[in-house]
């Protein structure tokens, strides 16, 4: 057995976790990276807008008690000119004494159930987000395989960043000469998105194109204003 393999067994992944995201924030600090936490509002004319639906599911309403919650911690968040910002930092630990609550999550290709499960939708949202309003991602994480067929998906495959406490985070740096500010909802079981700035700011052009690659995995290219920012390899859940 592999020492990591043995570490899994001997230490509960809520106490790994910690240690992990323990290190991130000592590492953050060893290299000076700070994140802002300023509150506040922006009036915008015409924001940056996207809406999900929130798709009916085991643990549904779990999941909108956790993404409720996450809207309570990141909506309103303002992000200086020069700043970077974290969805950990802004969430902290999803525990239930942080008002998360048992959702559905998919870890290694499975479906299993965690405390605040259904977190990746909103951090996804958010990083389609940063991508329309031209933010740096400076930490992004996809998931490795795609439950959904087409009938199914509310996003565009390429367009998810999952994030897991200690391992996985998102984070954005704003290039702007100017603040923004994010805004989530829930409207009628769908997941709204804005982002408001200081100045006006055209949406970037955002395509995730797909190629599909000889094991049947699929390749999404995603490109920002018709250059490739990065490129995604999924495994159909059915190919798993």
């Amino acid at each position: 057995m592999s020492f990591t393999h043995l570490i899994r067994r001997l230490i509960p992944l809520p106490l790994r976790q910690d240690i992990r995201q323990f290190l991130r924030n000592s590492a953050d600090r060893w290299h000076g990276i700070h994140f802002g936490q300023t509150l506040g509002d922006i009036s915008c004319a015409h924001p940056i807008r996207l809406e999900q639906r929130i798709m009916p599911s085991p643990l549904y309403e779990n999941k909108l008690t956790n993404i409720r919650r996450a809207i309570a911690l990141l909506d309103h968040n303002l992000i200086a000119p020069g700043e970077q910002w974290s969805f950990w930092h802004r969430i902290r630990c999803p525990d239930a004494k942080n008002g998360f609550v048992i959702g559905r999550n998919l870890v290694n290709g499975q479906l299993t159930e965690q405390t605040g499960g259904g977190l990746c939708q909103i951090s996804s949202l958010a990083y389609h987000l940063a991508l329309l309003a031209g933010l740096t991602i400076t930490e992004r994480h996809a998931h490795s395989i795609d439950i959904y067929t087409e009938e199914q998906r509310f996003t565009p495959l390429g367009s998810d960043a999952t994030v897991v406490w200690g391992f996985k985070d998102l984070r954005l740096h704003n290039p702007h000469p100017f603040a923004i500010a994010m805004r989530f909802a829930v409207v009628d079981g769908a997941l709204h998105g804005e982002i408001h700035t200081q100045q006006a700011l055209l949406p970037r052009r955002v395509e995730f194109t797909r190629e599909t690659l000889p094991n049947t995995h699929i390749k999404v290219h995603t490109q920002v204003d018709g250059a490739c920012q990065t490129s995604t390899v999924y495994i159909p859940l059915r190919a798993y």
